[in-house]
């Protein structure tokens, strides 16, 4: 059984690494266009997408990447690619598919994943449950879950507050954050696959 000492901090190690203070002003303009209705389920679904997500992984991780011969920083290069096209045509108002993305398809991606659980948080509740068990690492998402909810969900009052220009100017620039982080998560990556070269 663990101690309370590795439960804490397996807690305050996922939370730096989710970071769903960072990922608020994200979660304000993807939401910015949505009906004032729909932003509340969007976040709500989104955290529920990302805890499945992370779940998902700490229980059966480790033996998909490994059936699937895909390597961590593999799985990284791959998560930032798209997040990268994501964030690009945000920016540029470019739109991919053949329709416009409903509230659930923009909570599941790009807020649940890679946002919330991307290869970061992956890696950490793997590491978790590696090094703690399953146990730690599925009360560590459970609590950084409960936790992040009252922070997205004051972002959607920051789109209120903003109004219609005040919420489009805040998207375009954090669209271009996006873009960069997108970046950072690729050469992260890359670091893994080949070292040395991207140092």
């Amino acid at each position: 059984m663990a101690d309370l000492y590795t439960v804490v901090s397996s807690i305050i190690l996922l939370f730096i690494v989710l970071d769903p203070v960072g990922v608020s002003p994200y979660v304000a303009s993807i939401v910015a266009r949505r009906p004032e209705g729909e932003r509340e389920r969007i976040v709500r679904t989104a955290l529920a997408s990302a805890g499945a997500i992370l779940v998902a992984f700490t229980l059966i991780g480790v033996a998909v990447l490994d059936i699937l011969g895909v390597s961590m920083d593999e799985f990284k290069v791959a998560a930032g690619l798209l997040l990268l096209i994501y964030a690009t045509a945000d920016l540029f108002e470019i739109k991919i598919g053949y329709s416009e993305p409903s509230g659930d398809e923009v909570a599941i991606f790009p807020l649940a994943t890679p946002l919330l659980a991307g290869p970061g948080s992956i890696a950490t509740v793997m590491y978790i449950m590696g090094s703690s068990g399953i146990a730690v690492a599925l009360i560590a998402i459970l609590v950084n879950l409960v936790l992040a909810y009252p922070i997205l969900h004051a972002s959607l009052k920051l789109v209120r507050l903003l109004g219609r220009h005040g919420s489009l100017l805040v998207a375009k620039f954090t669209a271009f954050l996006m873009v960069g982080f997108a970046v950072s998560i690729i050469f992260d990556g890359l670091r893994g696959i080949v070292p040395g070269v991207f140092s």
